[in-house]
């Protein structure tokens, strides 16, 4: 028997080299490789921060790491043999957010016609002996941001309380896997009161689905990853540097001067080429299987990849085994907008993602997925 079920942690995502820490300590305890160890994030926005020197953010990061490694040592230590089974069906809690404006461009909103993955699907774990649930794993597709920048309460949000209903009910635990989330926003926002209607359509669903799985042996178990190089674009010339940092400071309120001058410094070296090292991470339980990267990719990624592989249980999402940015599909490259943009420089210089990604990665990652499937 081995051990395979990724860790999920309620944070918004700790960056790839913190996540890559806890990867290698679970590796450790647990004598597997550290390519085989999956760490997800529900992506939360109401979570503490893990980044800066703060004390408490120290002093909280500490104890995040050694109780996410005691609880994966915990579970290897209880290893039981057991049968799974796969259901999907869809939802719907998401909506994509990229608005369209009347100049041809992407804004932060609603945009009723775009594209969502609404596929929610569940791997239900069952004793092999007893046949009693022993727990199970919800993939689903909407940002985790029902709480707003009004509230100051620290919440899992809506993963948090979806856990929470169905751990009660199946008395077994609950993993959210979060899906391809980058642009899709949740449906119900800001209030308790949305956070409960979340919770509810989405533990619903998943109620639905349990009394008619049908379980099998684990016949099919493996978790394979590989890296690539992520191309950036190009830094551009002096004045477009300039603009790009005073878009972003009028538009989100951000100070932009790290950034600038990371990226005049590199201008100034002439160095104009940036590329990210990039693990793309697969884990597969028989039918089905969940691949995952440390980005925050389009729903489109995740729907090519079901199509490509002809299955609906073939799920694909981010904020796994860290966070570095967006990846948005070629496609909406043209709208802008704050993924597309912005978002390089607001949180570049924490994630190391200084520019935006090439325009054709999203293909390049689904080609990666398929590789990886196909080994």
């Amino acid at each position: 028997m081995s051990f395979a079920t990724p860790s999920s942690i309620d944070n918004i995502g700790m960056l790839v080299e913190d996540t890559n820490m806890i990867r290698e300590r679970v590796a450790s305890r647990l004598h597997v490789p550290f390519e085989r160890i999956t760490v997800v994030y529900t992506h939360t926005h109401s979570g503490p921060e893990t980044v800066g020197d703060h004390p408490l953010v120290k002093s909280y990061k500490t104890i995040l790491v050694n109780n996410v490694v005691h609880g994966a040592v915990t579970a290897n230590k209880n290893l039981k043999r057991c049968e799974v089974g796969w259901s999907v069906t869809t939802g719907d809690i998401g909506v994509n957010r990229r608005e369209r404006t009347s100049d041809g461009k992407a804004k932060m909103g609603t945009n009723i016609d775009g594209v969502v993955d609404k596929r929610i699907g569940m791997l239900a774990i069952r004793d092999a002996e007893t046949k009693e649930l022993s727990g199970v794993l919800v993939f689903c597709t909407a940002h985790p941001n029902v709480l707003k920048g009004d509230s100051d309460e620290l919440s899992a949000d809506y993963p948090g309380m979806t856990r929470e209903i169905l751990e009660q009910i199946v008395n077994g635990p609950v993993i959210i896997v979060q899906g391809a989330a980058g642009n899709v926003n949740a449906k119900y926002r800001g209030s308790r009161e949305a956070l409960k209607q979340m919770a509810y359509i989405l533990s619903g669903h998943v109620l639905t689905m349990l009394p008619t799985v049908t379980y099998s042996p684990i016949v099919k178990l493996r978790t394979v990853s590989s890296m690539m190089q992520m191309k950036l674009k190009d830094i551009p010339e002096f004045d477009e540097i300039r603009s790009m940092a005073r878009l972003a400071e009028k538009q989100w309120g951000v100070n932009t001067d790290e950034w600038l001058t990371i990226v005049l410094e590199k201008y100034r070296q002439g160095i104009r080429r940036l590329s990210i090292d990039l693990e793309v991470q697969l884990f597969q339980v028989n039918d089905g299987m969940f691949s995952g990267l440390p980005m925050e990719p389009f729903s489109e990624t995740a729907l090519e990849v079901k199509e490509n592989l002809q299955n609906e249980l073939a799920f694909f999402g981010g904020y796994t085994n860290g966070y570095i940015g967006y990846l948005p599909t070629k496609e909406e490259f043209s709208y802008g907008g704050y993924e597309v943009e912005l978002s390089p420089v607001v949180y570049g210089p924490v994630t190391n993602l200084l520019m935006p990604p090439e325009e054709n990665t999203a293909e390049l990652v689904v080609k990666r997925v398929m590789e990886l499937y196909n080994v």
